[in-house]
């Protein structure tokens, strides 16, 4: 139950503050949402340290019950079971890449590999990334851990060498990026936590911002900021995208990251963000290590052995011991 309730108030610290260091500029850097994520997935481990007892001064609040057996027995099973189920999930949408993998064919267009080769060059890029064709993509996307892989539609031998040079672009900021760990990290967060729906809503902002963040590295390669747009309006028409593959024009809000685009905001100062990723921490280090110890002083009835005292004693007796003094006087 201590879990429980470290997670929320955990994830409810972190979508304030995701949400205040957002307000400025949406594209701010994945840093605090990332953070928070991998803190929520540590927080099982962080219950394990050693605890600090803080007594707290008495209160005269009464006596809870506390949580049979039971019913955490029921808990966990449920929670096991939604783990289970979003983790299947997971290797369903495996499963799925796996056999679009197999429908497609490695580009033979000589104007893809060059492109391609300046892209990895203008990125520093120091691993092979490779391109398939396959003629059900619908959008641009790159996929594959440890091999990744960039897969374009059919047509794309139709694009302009500016169109195909963004899209390039783009996906390969993914992969510097390493976006595709950082989407993964944010699902087994969402598998662990699959109840709390603040885990849920940071997973979808994390994914947004990494889209934020390849825009602002394509625009900051020199391409023009309308064409860029453009580009993203014509390739954004379809969306069945698989789960673990991070794509151009994909799940993120494409209004916002156009807006983005085109009026070139500021970012967010990266103090704002550092301070709101050391309080989230430290909030979590609290809660999983400093345990609460409130006296209590229980208001209910007297036992069945312990009599009133106005049942003992007269009123002038009660007077008496009430008025009497502490030390008396010879």
């Amino acid at each position: 139950m201590s879990l429980l309730l470290s997670s929320a108030t955990l994830s409810l610290l972190a979508g304030v503050a995701v949400w205040i260091a957002g307000r400025r500029d949406p594209a701010q850097s994945p840093l605090l949402t990332l953070g928070s994520l991998m803190t929520l997935l540590a927080l099982p481990l962080l219950t394990l340290l050693p605890k600090v007892t803080v007594e707290m001064s008495a209160l005269p609040l009464p006596d809870s019950p506390a949580v049979s057996s039971p019913a955490i027995h029921s808990i966990v099973v449920i929670w096991a079971g939604g783990m289970i189920f979003f983790a299947l999930r997971i290797l369903v949408d495996w499963i799925g890449l796996r056999h679009f993998r197999a429908g497609s064919a490695l580009s033979k267009d000589p104007v893809i590999a060059q492109v391609l080769r300046e892209c990895i060059s203008q990125l520093s890029l120091r691993r092979g990334v490779r391109v398939k064709v396959h003629p059900q993509a619908p959008t641009p996307f790159v996929a594959g851990l440890f091999r990744p892989v960039i897969y374009l539609p059919e047509h794309c031998g139709q694009w302009e060498r500016d169109t195909l040079r963004m899209v390039l672009m783009h996906e390969l900021g993914h992969v510097a990026r390493h976006d595709l760990w950082t989407n993964l990290t944010a699902r087994c967060a969402c598998i662990v936590y699959w109840f709390n729906p603040l885990v849920w809503w940071l997973r979808g902002k994390l994914i947004t911002q990494c889209e934020f963040a390849c825009d602002a590295r394509v625009i900051a390669a020199g391409t023009n900021p309308g064409n860029y747009a453009s580009a993203l309006c014509d390739i954004a028409e379809a969306s069945a995208l698989p789960a673990s593959a991070m794509a151009m024009a994909g799940r993120a809000p494409l209004r916002a990251r156009i807006e983005r685009v085109v009026r070139c905001r500021s970012k967010g100062h990266p103090f704002v963000i550092a301070v709101a990723l050391i309080l989230t921490v430290s909030a979590s280090l609290g809660l999983s290590v400093i345990r609460l110890s409130p006296a209590q002083i229980a208001m209910s009835a007297p036992g069945p052995g312990i009599a009133e005292p106005s049942k003992l004693y007269t009123a002038e007796e009660l007077f008496l011991r009430s008025s009497a003094r502490a030390f008396p006087v010879d």
